[in-house]
């Protein structure tokens, strides 16, 4: 489990090379997005029924990333 930050109506949280956000739509659900290496734009995106799903889809890119 990852160690995400209430940051605004979202959460992030940096794990090694990567920064993840994930912020509610308004419709009840909620979108992810991941970025690596400083970039400025992301490198994956989603959009999720709950919290806990798009925390879940994001946990499990980076850990299949191979790189953290």
């Amino acid at each position: 489990m990852l160690g995400w930050v209430k940051k605004g109506d979202g959460f992030t949280v940096t794990v090694g090379p990567f920064v993840a956000n994930v912020m509610p739509k308004g419709d009840g659900r909620w979108t992810w997005e991941i970025f690596a290496d400083a970039a400025r734009s992301s490198q994956a995106t989603g959009i999720g029924s709950s919290k806990g799903a798009v925390q879940t889809a994001v946990e499990q890119y980076i850990k299949r990333s191979g790189r953290v």
